[in-house]
């Protein structure tokens, strides 16, 4: 089941409770005094339990039949209303001779003899949509919904993201990559220093209390 049938009518729906009926009639064992069927569903989750009253006034328990599942099933998926859903529990009541009531229940939660788990009532408002203010707090609940008027819950691992630095004001916003490293710093030359000639970037200063050589004598040349 993906989604609802077409919205059935009320001539459909009295010909399908009719046939619920038959069935349980043909179902019953002599001597019953009244047949109660109870469906309940959430989503995929279903449950039918069939109950009869004998001569002795003691209720039984039945095995229903496959007519009464699936065409309390089909009444159900039939009945749905876009933005209000569909009900989630029935109880057909017959007694002799034919006489039979049938009630709805789309608000309140069902007796469950089972709880679904989640993931049956998240199916239940994907297949049944409902409107906001037609999902009941404890449909809410049992889907893992957040109460009525609160925003949905971040997933799993997305926490708080953290604030974007602002630069101060007067510093621009638009920051130029540099150089990706900084220039080599100039050979150094061979052999032994020469202190005496101009110094170049990256070469070594003269030891402290260095000065240099007198020039050589012109008359000793």
């Amino acid at each position: 089941m993906s989604e609802p049938l077409p919205a059935m009518s009320q001539a459909e729906q009295d010909q399908l409770t009719r046939q619920v009926g038959r069935a349980l009639l043909g179902a019953a064992p002599p001597g019953w005094t009244r047949i109660r069927a109870e469906y309940r569903s959430a989503g995929r989750h279903i449950e039918v339990d069939v109950f009869v009253t004998g001569p002795d006034g003691a209720e039984h328990p039945m095995r229903p039949p496959m007519e009464v599942v699936d065409g309390l099933g089909r009444m159900r998926q039939g009945m749905y209303r876009p933005g209000i859903g569909t009900w989630l529990s029935a109880v057909y009541a017959l007694e002799p001779p034919s006489s039979f009531t049938v009630d709805f229940e789309p608000d309140l939660e069902p007796r469950w003899r089972r709880l679904p788990p989640p993931i049956g009532f998240q199916d239940e408002l994907r297949f049944f949509p409902r409107s906001d203010d037609n999902i009941p707090d404890w449909l809410r609940q049992r889907a893992g919904l957040p109460p009525a008027g609160q925003p949905p819950m971040p997933p799993p691992g997305a926490g708080p993201q953290p604030p974007m630095a602002t630069p101060p004001a007067g510093m621009p916003q638009t920051v130029r990559p540099g150089p990706p490293f900084a220039p080599p710093a100039a050979p150094m030359p061979a052999g032994p220093p020469n202190w005496a000639a101009p110094q170049q970037a990256g070469q070594p200063g003269p030891p402290p209390g260095w000065s240099p050589p007198p020039p050589p004598d012109p008359a000793t040349t």
